[in-house]
């Protein structure tokens, strides 16, 4: 059963992961063995090799930017989608540390050769206008990272995105920047290496637009729409057309249509006869609100499957202890499918809401033998059995053995997932036992 349930996982996840990032180093390394450093003097050569960092090695690593922030690209290669998002985020920390060694030290490269300085629009005049034309497009660049590290949580979504969009009109200015006046490209191969390369960042852009479009997603119609919960709907599509196979705890995006926002969802049903899938939503905003609004017969634009949540665990022998927050059930529902399969692996799941009403697919959960559920309530003092939150004290009064010797899968709200992470790491907890995707818009 393992062999089918990790199907959709071509390659070890942590060797992906290793191969990825040298494809990043490597290919960004790639244009710096193009540039010649025969220059009269070593603080020539230094300027030069320092400022070819931060240009070609720079665009090399904003290319990357745009492809690992776009998921149906990036997604197709690697399935640890979050991850992949992740290194995006940290990337996007310091790479304009990277790209401003550019303007500092070719201005002291012409400052020492030539005799003026770019930075004040000195040289030749058409030279000038291109110089221009760099420093508009790294300004962009300086306010899409300063918004999504600094102040990304003090802005509406559509405010932040709207920032982030004008990216895609600096790479192109890079472009024009550079093929006029770059040194380096004017010669080939290196020329033909950048003209490839704008050539492929301009199919990204169509490519990208399409997806936006719709015309990469998959088209499913609703087939019914379930109230599971307080505030808590289950919608079940069937493909028209081209399917999609999620795994166990995989995730897909989701939106109505092609002007809506789009959203991640657990997959927390799915009929491998059919292809029917279901996500189970929770009304914490306007989109997920106006997606319960949905009904049968109408369409809905799906992209993924993503994720890796429960791959390790489930791969793993040892005992599998799942904790789950509010919505956070939707993975466990097919999770607990699988476990079905292993009666003799112990399986406990732990489940946090504030009152008995709030639990979401009650009755499913009990019916599934096979897993020892214990349902931990914050707001309800006449509940019989745990009541508060879900603790290490909780943990430890069911659990038969070391927490050491279990596997963790956690999905919550950020705070309970990061805190039960913490607190079990202090209870040595090895971190490769200990799973959770944090997943967001």
């Amino acid at each position: 059963m393992k062999s089918d349930v990790f199907r959709y996982i071509n390659l070890d996840i942590k060797l992906q992961r290793i191969v990825f990032i040298v494809i990043i180093i490597l290919s960004s390394a790639v244009p710096l063995f193009f540039v010649r450093y025969d220059e009269p003097t070593v603080s020539l050569k230094v300027f030069k090799f320092i400022a070819k960092i931060g240009a070609l090695g720079g665009t090399m690593l904003i290319v990357w930017q745009f492809l690992l922030g776009f998921r149906s690209a990036v997604g197709k290669v690697m399935v640890d989608l979050l991850w992949v998002l992740s290194i995006h985020k940290n990337l996007g920390k310091y790479i304009m540390l990277i790209v401003g060694l550019h303007p500092v030290f070719i201005t002291l490269y012409y400052l020492e050769k030539k005799g003026y300085n770019p930075l004040i629009l000195g040289g030749p005049t058409a030279f000038k206008y291109f110089v221009l034309v760099g420093m508009a497009a790294f300004a962009i660049f300086i306010v899409v990272v300063t918004t999504s590290i600094l102040w990304r949580q003090k802005f509406a979504r559509r405010t932040w995105f709207g920032f982030h969009i004008t990216a895609y009109i600096a790479l192109p200015m890079v472009f024009v920047h550079s093929f006029p006046i770059g040194g380096t490209i004017a010669e080939p191969p290196a020329r033909y290496f950048w003209i490839a390369l704008a050539i492929f960042v301009g199919m990204l852009f169509v490519f990208r637009v399409m997806c936006r479009l719709g015309f990469m997603q998959k088209k499913y119609m609703v087939t019914a729409v379930t109230k599971v919960g307080p505030q808590v709907t289950r919608i079940d599509a069937a493909p028209l057309g081209t399917k999609i196979v999620p795994g166990v705890g995989q995730f897909i995006y989701v939106r109505k249509d092609f002007a809506g926002n789009i959203r991640p969802f657990t997959v927390s049903h799915y009929d491998e006869k059919t292809a029917e899938l279901s996500v189970t939503v929770k009304a914490l905003g306007p989109t997920s609100t106006s997606l319960q609004a949905t009904r049968p017969g109408e369409l809905l634009y799906i992209d993924g499957p993503y994720g890796i949540f429960s791959h390790e665990a489930l791969k793993s022998d040892r005992p599998l202890v799942m904790i789950a927050g509010g919505i956070g059930i939707t993975p466990f529902t097919r999770i607990f499918e699988t476990l079905s399969y292993e009666p003799k692996r112990e399986h406990y799941l732990f489940y946090g809401n504030r009152s008995k009403h709030e639990i979401v697919y009650e009755e499913e959960l009990e019916n599934f033998k096979s897993v020892n559920v214990i349902h931990v309530l914050s707001e309800d003092s006449n509940y019989p059995g745990e009541t508060g939150y879900i603790t290490i004290t909780v943990l430890k009064k069911y659990l038969t053995e070391a927490l050491s010797n279990y596997e963790f899968l956690i999905c919550g709200p950020p705070a309970m997932t990061m805190k039960l992470e913490e607190v079990l790491t202090t209870e040595n907890v090895p971190c490769g036992q200990i799973h959770h995707e944090l997943f967001s818009y």
